[in-house]
């Protein structure tokens, strides 16, 4: 079900001059330079976070060691470790040995994919822009061109993947990149001048949730154009902005839970504003909508 909600700014405020306009980015991942979030690790903790298998957790653990949810892997793979051992099962009655069918093996680049320069062609570079986009990656225009927008988005997902930051891709990484799974739901926040802003969520892909956020917005902004955040399967957002003296600012922020969103918004106001104590939390969403529950 898609939903949609939207606030309007408070009245006509007297403005002597623009004040501050700020965006913060914020998307998750892995500690480091990036901002960019990464909807893989997401999607993997979501499927791993309630097994009872420790082996489940160790894998998320192997593939993000300083995760987002690391330390919560750390503590639900201590808890399932003092988990008493299950009853050993009856033994059950022989039977013939049946024909073993062969069980595909995991893909593995072969070594003569590494190091091949894979982005020679305008095609696979708009390949390559159009998954990042739908990864949740800014490339900045869908050219088919290696921009430095697109090079920079590279290179944070390389950052995400552990791999080294080039800004360009070989044969194995395009691989890799190929086989991921894209999000399939996603949220999106808009706001512009004054608190005009908008969110909508339960959108099936980034560009359709990021056109309607904005589409909204752009009705409680007198038509202006609003900036967007977007964010995918169970990611939320939230927006901290103040208004006061003839001053503004909006910071957008993107986390795992609504509850970090919503600290992390708060903080960024804070932390910039000229009236730190006229900060709040504007609005709120989760991409699944989990933040109506």
């Amino acid at each position: 079900m898609r939903g949609r909600r939207a606030w309007r700014g408070a009245g006509p405020v007297a403005v002597t001059r623009f004040g501050v306009f700020c965006l913060a980015l914020a998307l998750l991942a892995v500690p480091g330079p990036t901002n960019a979030q990464d909807p893989t690790e997401v999607a993997f903790w979501s499927m791993v976070k309630e097994s009872r298998k420790a082996a489940d957790i160790k894998a998320y653990l192997e593939a993000y060691p300083r995760g987002t949810y690391a330390e919560a892997a750390r503590q639900r793979l201590s808890e399932l470790e003092r988990l008493p051992a299950p009853p050993p099962r009856p033994p059950q009655p022989q039977r013939s040995p049946e024909p073993a069918s062969p069980t595909p093996a995991p893909y593995s680049p072969p070594p003569s994919a590494v190091g091949v320069p894979a982005l020679t062609d305008a095609q696979v570079i708009r390949e390559v822009q159009e998954r990042l986009y739908n990864l949740n990656y800014d490339v900045g225009s869908i050219n088919g061109r290696l921009t430095e927008e697109t090079r920079t988005a590279i290179r944070q997902w390389q950052n995400n993947m552990q791999r080294p930051q080039k800004g360009d891709m070989d044969l194995e990484e395009l691989t890799v990149l190929r086989n991921i799974r894209l999000p399939a739901i996603w949220g999106a926040i808009a706001f512009g001048d004054r608190g005009a802003s908008a969110v909508v969520w339960n959108r099936g892909s980034r560009q359709d949730a990021v056109a309607a956020a904005r589409t909204d917005c752009r009705g409680r902004n007198k038509g202006a154009e609003c900036k967007a955040l977007s964010a995918a399967e169970t990611a939320c957002g939230a927006l901290g902005f103040y208004m006061a003296g003839g001053s503004w600012g909006a910071y957008a922020i993107v986390r795992p839970t609504l509850g970090q969103a919503t600290a992390v918004a708060l903080e960024q106001c804070r932390q910039q504003a000229r009236r730190p104590d006229a900060c709040g939390v504007r609005i709120t969403f989760c991409a699944d909508g989990s933040h109506q529950q």
